[in-house]
């Protein structure tokens, strides 16, 4: 059977219905968040389409030599493109390293399937390097682009490829996968799909590395901020060792709290439930304006650490603190 995680059935069913009407485009887009298993499915595509001896239901059947071949991580028809580094972009050398192994033979006599992740790790560049391959692509060649922010990549590329799109799963088939999980969850399932925007894998993650219990510091951290009892770089330091975007994630959120619990009251929905009492507190010292000021400002740098070019995370965060507890900063 098919490893597909819950969440991705629909999206499965749309792509073998194109195949079933040849309609399988030569390029493929796939967009959602982190933590719903993109590059699974794209490995799932991969395997399936290359599989020698199909059985009756159409999945791969795991014997034959393709099959082998993917198993052990080593098929000859399958690449992966991702940037060097994390974070950094790709570059025009793998761009051209895509464009050569595509129009080589296939090993199998089916398909050469390239998957490139991030996509929007081109700048300008690799994108108008990979271009001519979409508009004039190899025979037997089908290129599965990645992406997290669809919105980052050039409507050039955007417009000749295929999208599915994964939506966040937070419906009852995902809970209980979550529950099913042999881990130890602490924390309401619904509290976790919150906090990740609908993220299961996050979610895995974020446990097996008790990443959540880290937001109740987080927490404890802003009411520092606010009596000026913070080392400004040793906390930069800190929650930089959490993942920056993780942090400004949380704080962005924290302010949303915030901002229902001043204008609606102790018994607002807040996606932070189990932090109520501590954004109860929080809530009362500061005025509504200050923290939608304050989340505008999180949004923008937000956007700066996620974009796919260099920054100073330490930097970012110790400006993140200063503006957060001087109202002088906020027009």
């Amino acid at each position: 059977m098919l490893n597909l995680f819950p969440w991705q059935q629909a999206q499965w069913q749309r792509f073998l219905s194109m195949q079933n009407q040849n309609r399988l485009p030569h390029a493929l887009l796939l967009t959602g968040n982190q933590g719903l298993g993109l590059m699974h499915f794209a490995q799932l595509i991969s395997r399936h389409l290359l599989c020698l001896n199909p059985n009756a239901d159409n999945q791969f059947c795991g014997a034959c030599q393709s099959c082998q071949l993917f198993e052990v991580g080593n098929h000859p028809d399958i690449q992966i493109i991702e940037p060097e580094e994390a974070g950094k972009q790709l570059k025009v050398a793998q761009i051209r390293e895509l464009i050569e192994f595509m129009s080589l033979k296939s090993f199998t006599t089916k398909n050469k399937i390239v998957t490139l992740c991030p996509a929007e790790a081109m700048n300008r560049s690799t994108a108008n390097a990979l271009l001519k391959t979409l508009e004039e692509p190899p025979a037997q060649s089908m290129l599965i682009l990645i992406s997290h922010h669809p919105e980052r990549l050039p409507i050039t590329i955007r417009s000749r490829c295929q999208r599915i799109e994964f939506k966040p799963a937070a419906n009852q088939g995902t809970i209980e996968w979550l529950e099913q999980q042999n881990i130890e969850i602490d924390y309401s399932v619904d509290i976790l799909l919150n906090l990740t925007g609908g993220a299961p894998l996050s979610i895995i993650d974020m446990l097996e590395n008790n990443i959540f219990a880290e937001r109740q510091h987080v927490v404890a951290d802003i009411e520092n901020i606010m009596k000026d009892k913070v080392n400004v770089i040793e906390l930069a330091s800190r929650w930089e060792s959490l993942g920056c975007g993780q942090v400004i994630s949380w704080l962005m959120r924290f302010c949303q709290d915030l901002a229902r619990l001043k204008l609606l009251g102790s018994e607002a929905e807040v996606i932070n439930s189990d932090l109520r009492h501590q954004l109860l507190n929080l809530a009362k010292h500061l005025e509504i304006n200050r923290i939608m000021h304050i989340y505008d400002y999180l949004q923008d740098k937000y956007l700066e650490s996620t974009a796919q070019s260099n920054f100073n995370s330490l930097s970012l965060l110790e400006e993140i603190i200063i503006y957060w507890n001087n109202p002088e900063h906020i027009k």
